[in-house]
């Protein structure tokens, strides 16, 4: 391989691990997120005054944080398929996301 191949494959592996890094970070905060914001969702829940206006905020609060978070992990799935290609062929490059713990 030559210098610039291997430049090349080391910021292409940087990429991939960072991508893989946001992808499942996001998906891990956005599950600890919506528990905590539960707990507190379940309090207000259980007084009859707060009630209807708790779960009116709980739908918005829950569909604004998904979003979110599902779009911080789409752009790492980006990055980990624009890392998987390489810029002299244009051909994805093997990856090996079977072996990726997707919890």
């Amino acid at each position: 391989m030559t210098d610039t191949n291997n430049n090349l494959q080391w910021w292409l592996g940087l990429a991939d691990v960072l991508g893989h890094g946001v992808q499942h970070g996001a998906a891990q905060l956005k599950r600890v997120h919506l528990s905590v914001a539960d707990e507190a969702f379940q309090v207000l829940d259980t007084i009859p005054v707060t009630r209807p206006a708790s779960r009116i905020v709980r739908a918005f609060h829950h569909g604004i944080s998904t979003l979110s978070y599902d779009s911080v992990s789409l752009a790492g799935r980006a990055a980990v398929g624009l890392a998987g290609v390489t810029s002299s062929t244009g051909v994805a490059s093997r990856t090996d996301d079977e072996s990726m713990n997707k919890s």
